[in-house]
C-alpha cells in the first residue's frame, strides 16, 4: 500500500529519477479482503496506517482494476462484479513501485512515542516528518517515532484518538494548559498498565490503569471514519479503549461461494470474460456476436450460446439469491462426480470425484468426495469492531443501513474487492438416516443444543442483529467433526491448522428441501495453480480411515478434562459453546466460519455423566 500524502517520490523539472512511489510496505491480496482490509489497522515497518475506502481506491491506481466475477455471490451482496487489488510492479531500476500498483492509506493512530524520551505527540508537535515521507521523527533524540498502543472505537465502527491531553489531566480539569506537553512513563514496578502514567510539563498527571474500565472516557462517541475522512454525527454507541493491534479492533464483513457448475465451466469463463460486451448487447445482436467469440476461441457456437443464456439468466435471477440456498447448491455439487474438458484455452473451475467411504467408516458417512480443482472467490462488504457481527450475505446491505456494520465507500458501489483462491478439498457428508437416528435415540442432545440457541438467541437480542439459523445437535457435530480433522489433519499431514478452512453444509430438513449434513475442508493459494495435491490424497480409504479415526480418539480426552466435558452450555456466555477448548477442537480463527463457536465434542464422544451417547459411540481408544 502507498498513500498520496505518505508514499510520494517527488520528480522534479528535468530529473531523470523513475516515475514512482516508495510504498510504506506490501500486504497480500487476501489480507486486503480480510485482516488488513479497509478500515483496519496495518502495522508496518514505517509504521501503522490505515487502508482507505472503495472511494479512494478508485481514484489511486490510474486505471481499471482486474475484474472477476462470480454470479451466484454478486446476486446475494447486490453488486455487479468484483475487482482484485492491484500486484506489486517495480519500476525498472529502482526500488519504486507503479503508482497504480498501489492503493491508499493515512497515519492512524497520528499519536506517536519518542522510545528515548517518551515524549508522545502528533506531527509537527512535536514530532516532524522524516526525509522517506512515512515515518515521524523526534528531533532532538534522532530516532523514529513509534505508533501509541491506544485507541477509541465504538460497536458501530468508529475509532479515533485517545485523548491523551484529557486523560492527562483528568484529575486537574481546571488547569489544562495552553500548550501541553506529555510523556508516557512508567514507575518501573511491573509490566501493569496500571505502571503506566501520563505526565504534563504543568505538572498534571494520571494512570492509565483505568483507562480499559466501562465508560472510563465519559465522553460520546466522535464518530470519526478516518478510512473515510469523515465524522458521523450522532453516535449514540459507548466509546471503548482498545489495543492498537488487538484482533477485535476490525473484523472483516464478507461472504464467499465456491464455483460450481456451470459457473465453473470453461464456456461459461469465456463468457464471463466477455461479460462487459456480451452484457449490454441488444437480444438481436448476440447470435452474431457470440459467433464471432465462438470463432475467436475456437470453441462450439453451441455450447458457447448456451453458457451465454446461463450467465444472463444468473445476473437476472427471478427469484432472490440466498445464502442457504447458494450453499445447498454446492452441496449438491460436491455430491456428485465432475470433470468436465478444456475449452479454448480455459480449465474448467471444478473437478470432483466422490465415492463411498471406507468399510470402517460407513457406519457414520456415506459419501467422500475428492475436489481436485475448486475455486473460491471471498469478498468484502463492510467491517465491524469490537464483536464480530454475523450476517448473512444477503442482509449485509440492511446491516450497513442500520449502522450495524461500516460501509467501505461513502456512497454505494456497484463493485465490492474479493479475492480468488484456487486450491483443493476433501468432502465427507455424513449418513442421513444414522445422524437423524442417533438424534432420537438422545434426546438429551437435543436439550444440549436448545440450551446453547437459547444463549445465541439472547446475546443476538442484546447485539441487535439477526439470526437466520438456530443451532441442532446437526449443526454442532458437523462443525465440532470439522475442527477435530482440520487438527488430525495438520498433525498428520504437514498442514498448518491456519492454511486449511472449512465450509459447512448444515441445513434442517424442510417440506422444499432435504437435510443437509457435510463439510468440506480444502486448501489453496491465491495463484493460478492451487495447491499440490496433499488433501485429494487422503480421500484414500486407508488414509481416510485413520485420520477420521484418531480424530475422533483426540476428541476422546482433553487436557482440560474433567472441566471441558462437564463444561454447562448455559454459562459458555459470549462463546456459546459447550466441551471446547484450545486443548480439544478451537482452531484459528481464519479456518473457522463461527468464530469458534457452536462446538461441542460431547456430541463426538458421549456425555460425561452419560446421559447421552456419542454419533461416534464404538470407536475403540
Amino acid at each position: 500500500m502507498a498513500t498520496r500524502r505518505f508514499g510520494g517520490h517527488a520528480k522534479g523539472p528535468g530529473s531523470s529519477a523513475p516515475s514512482g512511489v516508495e510504498p510504506l510496505g506490501t500486504v497480500r491480496r487476501s489480507q486486503l479482503i480480510s485482516t488488513y482490509g479497509i478500515g483496519a489497522i496495518v502495522d508496518l515497518e514505517k509504521g501503522s496506517f490505515m487502508p482507505m475506502g472503495l472511494d479512494d481506491w478508485e481514484g489511486a491506481t490510474g486505471q481499471p482494476f482486474l475484474t472477476i466475477h462470480e454470479p451466484r455471490l454478486e446476486a446475494q451482496l447486490g453488486v455487479d462484479h468484483f475487482r482484485l487489488a492491484p500486484a506489486v510492479r517495480t519500476v525498472k531500476g529502482s526500488a519504486l513501485v507503479e503508482p497504480r500498483a498501489t492503493l491508499p492509506a493515512v497515519r492512524f493512530p497520528a499519536w506517536h512515542e519518542c522510545p528515548k524520551c517518551h515524549r508522545i505527540g502528533t506531527e509537527h508537535d512535536p514530532f516532524e516528518l522524516a526525509p522517506d515521507l512515512s515515518r515521524l521523527k523526534c528531533g532532538p533524540c534522532k530516532t523514529f517515532a513509534t505508533p501509541v498502543r491506544f485507541v477509541v472505537a465504538c460497536r458501530a465502527g468508529h475509532i479515533d484518538e485517545f485523548p491523551w491531553v484529557e486523560w492527562a489531566h483528568r484529575n486537574h480539569p481546571e488547569s489544562i494548559c495552553e500548550r501541553p506537553s506529555l510523556k508516557l512513563l512508567s514507575s518501573g514496578r511491573s509490566a501493569a498498565l496500571g505502571d503506566l502514567y501520563l505526565q504534563c510539563k504543568c505538572g498534571a498527571r494520571n494512570s492509565l490503569g483505568e483507562a480499559f474500565q466501562p465508560k472510563a472516557l465519559n465522553r460520546s462517541c466522535t464518530g470519526f471514519q478516518p478510512w473515510l475522512h469523515s465524522r458521523q454525527g450522532g453516535c449514540k454507541a459507548e466509546p471503548r479503549v482498545l489495543q492498537r493491534g488487538a484482533s477485535n479492533v476490525h473484523f472483516s464483513v464478507g461472504a464467499s461461494a465456491l464455483s460450481i457448475p456451470p459457473v465453473s465451466d470453461a464456456a461459461f469463463q469465456i463468457i464471463d470474460q466477455q461479460w462487459i460486451t456480451l452484457g449490454a448487447l441488444p437480444p438481436e445482436a448476440v447470435e452474431t456476436v457470440v459467433r464471432h467469440v465462438a470463432t475467436q476461441y475456437a470453441v462450439p457456437y453451441e455450447a458457447l450460446l448456451a453458457a451465454y443464456k446461463e450467465r444472463k439468466r444468473v445476473s437476472s435471477p427471478s427469484e432472490t439469491v440466498t445464502e442457504g440456498n447458494s450453499r445447498a447448491e454446492e452441496y449438491a455439487a460436491l455430491s456428485v462426480d465432475r470433470d468436465d474438458e478444456d475449452m479454448g484455452g480455459f480449465k474448467p473451475q471444478f473437478c470432483n470425484a466422490v465415492g463411498d467411504p471406507p468399510d470402517v467408516l460407513r457406519p457414520w458417512f456415506d459419501l467422500v468426495g475428492a475436489v481436485s480443482r475448486l475455486r473460491e472467490l471471498r469478498a468484502v462488504a463492510g467491517f465491524s469492531r469490537i464483536e464480530p457481527y454475523p450476517v448473512s450475505a444477503e442482509r449485509i446491505g440492511a446491516a450497513i443501513l442500520e449502522g450495524q456494520v461500516s460501509r467501505l465507500s461513502k456512497s454505494p458501489r456497484n463493485w465490492l474487492p474479493a479475492s480468488e483462491l484456487r486450491g483443493e478439498g476433501i468432502f465427507l457428508r455424513f449418513d442421513g438416516e444414522a445422524l437423524d437416528q442417533w438424534i432420537v435415540d438422545n434426546p438429551a442432545v437435543t436439550e444440549r443444543a436448545a440450551a446453547l440457541e437459547r444463549v445465541a438467541a439472547a446475546i443476538a437480542v442484546q447485539r441487535g442483529y439477526v439470526r437466520d439459523y438456530e443451532i441442532t445437535p446437526r449443526l454442532l457435530l458437523v462443525h465440532t467433526f470439522s475442527h477435530a480433522l482440520i487438527r488430525q489433519i495438520s498433525l498428520d499431514c504437514g498442514y498448518s491448522s491456519s492454511a486449511l478452512r472449512e465450509r459447512l453444509y448444515v441445513s434442517e430438513a424442510t417440506a422444499d428441501a432435504k437435510a443437509m449434513h457435510g463439510v468440506l475442508i480444502y486448501t489453496g493459494s491465491p495463484d493460478s495453480e492451487g495447491s499440490l495435491g496433499g488433501l485429494v490424497r487422503l480421500a484414500d480409504p486407508e488414509l481416510l480411515s485413520e485420520i477420521v479415526l484418531e480424530a475422533v480418539r483426540s476428541a476422546q480426552w482433553c487436557g482440560s478434562d474433567p472441566v471441558c466435558l462437564e463444561t454447562d452450555p448455559r454459562q459458555s456466555g459470549e462463546r456459546i459453546g459447550g466441551a471446547a477448548c484450545h486443548c480439544c477442537v478451537l482452531v484459528p480463527e481464519t479456518a473457522c466460519e463461527k468464530f469458534n463457536r457452536e462446538l461441542d465434542r460431547s456430541l463426538l464422544v458421549g456425555a460425561a455423566d452419560g446421559k447421552w451417547s456419542g454419533y461416534f459411540e464404538g470407536i475403540e481408544n
